[in-house]
């Protein structure tokens, strides 16, 4: 099927550094037109007592401006398709406005509004899930949940990686010996803390809600805390990385995680937290090696950094793996286009 003649308006967070943002210029390549809507312009992130309010509370009057610039720009063109990424932020009169409009609107949640992390934001989306013309989920777990609140029609795109940053880079040397990108959800905290007690060998995090944590594991030399880092600088850490860890956020109740879809994508080593369904997709000692606690992932660290050979084998596997299954940002949402516009 052809795109080539659908408008699209895009409403979420369009950070340039972000996953929302590269899935937006996915959309943007297959389409006439697609238009941005950024919910940061609306409600920023940097005034925190009034983003606190609105995301915990979603009261309307920090919402109102928000909502009357998505009325606006769908009065002004003839959309096709309106993609909200997590629309915690929209009125239901919104949503009616739309469909009375006959223009079909797409839900994505990266995040899990039925996972046990009490973000405390999903009240209002709660409410609105039926009027939504689709939901696109990458969490099965999620079409159970959403069935029994009267979705339409609910739509399973898998996790990816970006083409355009997540690559291979030639020649570049390994100077990471162990390497974790990423925030610190559940006890990824203890647990780098009781690794690095296992280790002598150097641990370096790359994120910017670690540094408040600094106190808590400032005792440890071998922990090293970097701020976050993103496209090209992100990718050259994954390749200067001999190992790169990987965590599911199971209180998210997810059962794969983007970051190993990109270690992989680039080439380097992938040692993850253990799940059924990501063994399904890279195979253990193969294509990825799984750990079950703290003690074991040491144990495999201490193998596979001795034991070079071995460890370039199953990256080289997983990157293969990686090229073959061909999940980047622009096979999904095209896959998710086709089941929007059947």
């Amino acid at each position: 099927m052809d795109f080539a003649s659908k408008k699209v308006l895009f409403v979420g967070d369009c950070n340039p550094n972000g996953y929302i943002y590269l899935r937006s210029q996915s959309i943007k390549r297959i389409v006439k037109k697609m238009d941005l809507i950024d919910v940061n312009e609306y409600i920023n992130p940097s005034d925190r007592f009034q983003y606190s309010l609105a995301y915990r509370f979603q009261l309307s009057i920090f919402l109102k401006k928000f909502n009357n610039a998505i009325i606006k720009k769908i009065n002004e063109c003839d959309y096709d398709l309106i993609w909200f990424e997590k629309p915690i932020f929209i009125f239901e009169e919104t949503l009616q406005i739309i469909h009375q409009m006959g223009i079909k609107t797409v839900s994505y949640n990266p995040d899990n509004p039925f996972g046990t992390r009490h973000d405390g934001c999903w009240g209002l989306y709660l409410k609105n899930i039926k009027y939504f013309s689709h939901h696109i989920i990458s969490r099965r777990s999620n079409y159970k949940d959403l069935k029994g609140l009267n979705a339409k029609d609910i739509i399973y795109i898998p996790l990816c990686s970006e083409k355009r940053i997540h690559f291979k880079d030639e020649n570049i040397k390994k100077e990471l010996e162990v390497t974790f990108i990423g925030t610190p959800y559940d006890s990824r905290l203890e647990f780098i803390d009781l690794l690095s007690r296992h280790l002598k060998t150097s641990i370096h995090v790359f994120s910017a809600e670690w540094k408040k944590f600094n106190k808590k594991i400032g005792s440890r030399s071998n922990v090293i805390i970097n701020d976050a880092v993103y496209k090209s600088k992100y990718r050259s850490i994954i390749n200067k990385s001999k190992i790169m860890l990987g965590f599911i956020t199971r209180s998210n109740k997810d059962d794969l995680s983007f970051r190993n879809f990109e270690i992989t994508a680039c080439g380097s080593f992938l040692l993850s937290q253990r799940s059924s369904m990501q063994e399904r997709i890279f195979r253990e000692n193969f294509e990825a090696i799984y750990f079950n606690d703290v003690e074991d992932c040491a144990s495999k660290i201490h193998h596979f950094l001795i034991h070079s050979d071995e460890r370039e084998t199953i990256a080289n596997q997983g990157y293969k793996r990686s090229l073959e299954l061909g999940l980047d940002n622009d096979f999904v949402i095209k896959r998710a286009f086709l089941k929007v516009f059947r």
